[in-house]
């Protein structure tokens, strides 16, 4: 039986500061705008993402990369940077907070995307090919010395839509 829960974002964010579920896998429903170049935002506007996707929460980001790199024969010598370049930090294995602009983020390590759409200020789809060229240039595989990345994220509490764990949804209330 699928078991739905609306939840308030406090709780939400109580929920994930007492995280006690160690690494989990979860599926993930989020709303953002995406980062995309100058030449992108003057031929698209502000862009709205909307995806669904598999992730795990409450790992540990240093353990996932070293482990990577112990797989593709590598030395377990990976040190993660500091949140925000130290403007941040972590509250649990789940949750961390932006210091300065006291905002709090769900950590996780992305698997697999499910659903992913974007559209443009009038809510016209745009295929995400179209988008390709004009987002930011990330090589984290270079930065974490592996040949497969751990896809780390952080995402904004106010940003995220429902979560789904040991057969629970999530759905977050907005005020």
């Amino acid at each position: 039986m699928k078991d739905t829960k609306k939840i308030t974002l406090a709780e939400f964010k109580t929920m994930l500061e007492n995280w006690k579920f160690g690494a989990t896998p979860a599926s993930l429903q989020y709303v953002t705008s995406p980062k995309i170049n100058k030449e992108g935002k003057a031929k698209f506007g502000a862009v709205t993402k909307i995806a669904n996707i598999g992730c795990m929460v409450g790992y540990n980001y240093e353990n996932s990369v070293n482990n990577q790199r112990e797989r593709e024969n590598e030395l377990k010598d990976f040190m993660a940077a500091k949140l925000w370049k130290g403007a941040g930090s972590r509250i649990s294995a789940a949750l961390a907070t932006h210091d300065t602009k006291g905002t709090f983020y769900l950590t996780y390590k992305k698997q697999q995307t499910f659903k992913s759409f974007h559209f443009d200020s009038v809510l016209n789809f745009i295929p995400v090919a179209m988008l390709k060229p004009f987002f930011p240039k990330n090589d984290v595989a270079k930065y974490q010395g592996v040949a497969k990345p751990v896809y780390h994220r952080e995402i904004a509490l106010a940003n995220v839509r429902r979560l789904k764990f040991r057969k629970t949804t999530y759905e977050i209330i907005h005020e």
